[in-house]
């Protein structure tokens, strides 16, 4: 996506009723967007090879601190045309990724206070998506391969999915008191996101049998979202979001492989989360502006 489609983004977005406003910095582009009649903020969560952007709006509460007490509908824009989506049946929607077929993955939550994963084909076939043995399911991503990535309820355990297998993948020791979360999966199957350990969030990258731990920026909480098929991760840390290119390219240190981030905070914002990143470099997550409210924004540089 190079700065011209970028532009003609923002104009479609314009002109079809969502907030949108434009602002440069010395080493991004950064557009803001909500979802129209979105009351309570937006946030983008995924965006595809095509510029396809997916991710969920709030409305009716102004408390979101926790899933259940929220008003949550999914989203997708393409072409810069805002959709609804609702899984039929849910009380809460959340839309968390998009290949590039737009298939669209996600979490919905029913009346029962259950937690489910879906699949939503392009096509309109609806997969519900329940992990054995687990009261709630959480799905954060889907590449073209149609693979699914997930976490049960208390993020111990971690899964992929595909044709209606599970397959475990377990990084954590939950008997240690650690937990691990599976944020963002590849074209290529790179799946990246975080482990709880020793009362830190250490990013992970997991690349077939490969796994790297990376060191903690600024010796703190670090988590990685997404991970595009030039192995580009996003994620946030100390200072705030960050992306990281080429990250297989990343020296090893004493404490294991070592990030190189670039800064992407949307300026003025109180926090930024970038949580995907496509083929062309192209950024999308939320912001917190000076009232705490929610947006949504893509960055590129």
């Amino acid at each position: 996506m190079n700065r011209k489609v970028l532009i003609t983004a923002i104009l479609c977005l314009a002109l079809t009723g969502g907030a949108v406003s434009q602002i440069n910095s010395s080493k991004f582009r950064y557009v803001s967007f909500s979802f129209p009649g979105a009351t309570n903020g937006t946030v983008a969560r995924g965006i595809n090879n095509f510029g396809e952007i997916v991710g969920y709006f709030i409305i009716g509460r102004s408390d979101c601190s926790f899933f259940l007490s929220c008003e949550l509908h999914g989203f997708k824009v393409v072409n810069g045309k805002f959709t609804r989506i609702d899984v039929p049946g849910a009380t809460q929607t959340e839309v968390l990724g998009v290949n590039d077929g737009g298939d669209v993955a996600g979490t919905f939550l029913t009346s029962d206070g259950h937690l489910h994963g879906f699949l939503l084909h392009h096509t309109g076939q609806l997969q519900k998506i329940d992990l054995p043995g687990s009261s709630s399911t959480f799905v954060n991503g889907v590449n073209n391969s149609l693979t699914v990535i997930g976490n049960n309820g208390d993020d111990s355990g971690g899964f992929t999915w595909k044709n209606g297998t599970f397959t475990p993948l377990n990084l954590a020791i939950p008997t240690n008191g650690e937990s691990q979360s599976l944020n963002g999966i590849s074209n290529l199957g790179v799946i990246v996101g975080d482990l709880f350990r020793a009362d830190f969030f250490d990013a992970f990258q997991k690349a077939g049998p490969d796994l790297d731990i990376f060191q903690r920026i600024g010796g703190t909480d670090t988590h990685l979202n997404g991970v595009n098929g030039r192995d580009d991760v996003v994620g946030n840390g100390q200072g705030g979001g960050f992306v990281t290119f080429h990250s297989e390219a990343s020296e090893t240190g004493e404490q294991g492989e070592v990030l190189h981030p670039v800064l992407i905070n949307f300026p003025g914002a109180l926090n930024t989360t970038p949580w995907s990143i496509n083929y062309h470099q192209a950024i999308v997550g939320s912001y917190q502006d000076s009232t705490s409210k929610f947006h949504g924004f893509m960055a590129v540089h």
